[in-house]
Order: C-alpha cells, then structure tokens, then sequence
C-alpha cells in the first residue's frame, strides 16, 4: 500500500474518525491540489487491489470480514469523497 496513503487512512478513516466523512468531504473539494492526489491514489488502490483487510486495520483499527468487504467500502469511501454520492459511507460495527 502507499504510504501517503496508509496516512491518510491511519488518519481520517480510523476507527475514531470514519463517522466523520462528511467533513473530510469539505476538506477535499477545499484543496483541489491534495484532493486530486488522494483521488489518484484511491484510483490506483482500487484497480491494482495492492492491500488487505489486514493491512487497512493496522492503520485504522477497522476490521472487515473479507478484502471484498474492504474494498466496497473504500469504492463508498471514493465516490462520496470524488464522485458526488450522497451517501456517507459508514465502516462495519
């Protein structure tokens, strides 16, 4: 996984922080430069599927039953950030 990245995670999808997205989402349309190289990032993630749910716990402490799992979250996590959804993604109990 990329360290940038695996910061970005450890910091702002955590297990503390995950809820709030939302204002994650003002963030990143606020900092078009930054924005851009996260969404790059998330791109290259979800094509290549570099990570596992192993590793995103290890920077979140979220737990997730299957890398497929993960991995619809974090497609969640980018369209809300990236693409318009209006739904914040939430992470499993």
């Amino acid at each position: 996984m990329n360290s940038y990245l695996a910061g970005f995670f450890e910091s702002y999808l955590n297990i503390e922080t995950a809820q709030y997205v939302d204002r994650l989402k003002q963030t990143v349309t606020g900092l078009p430069n930054w924005g851009e190289r996260l969404r790059k990032l998330f791109d290259e993630l979800l094509t290549e599927r570099t990570a596992t749910r192993g590793e995103f716990c290890d920077y979140t402490f979220i737990e997730f039953e299957t890398d497929e799992e993960m991995y619809a979250y974090l497609e969640e996590v980018r369209a809300y950030l990236f693409l318009g959804a209006t739904e914040i993604p939430l992470p499993p109990d």
